[in-house]
């Protein structure tokens, strides 16, 4: 384990806060980037619905096609829980 080595010239006591201040302050850099160079991120965090409606009437039109392929599923499942044969 050559990465645990660097405790032998650096306290845990030093590096432990400064690694999580890095981490947070990349994530807090990706997140500000990400917020001001698209328009989706601002509409995500405002509550813009508008693609989940259409979401919702996609999933609505393609409902008959789920029930059209129903009987079908139907006529399969008798043959699998026929009865074993009497002895």
């Amino acid at each position: 384990m050559k990465e645990g080595r660097i405790f032998l010239y650096v306290s845990p006591n030093v590096i432990i806060p400064i690694m999580f201040l890095v981490l947070v302050l990349t994530a807090l850099g990706v997140h500000y980037s990400i917020l001001t160079n698209t328009t989706w991120f601002g509409d995500f965090f405002q509550g813009s619905a508008t693609e989940a409606v259409e979401m919702a009437t996609e999933t609505e039109a393609a409902a008959p096609v789920a029930d059209a392929m129903a009987p079908a599923v139907e006529a399969a499942a008798p043959a699998a829980t026929e009865a074993a044969p009497a002895e």
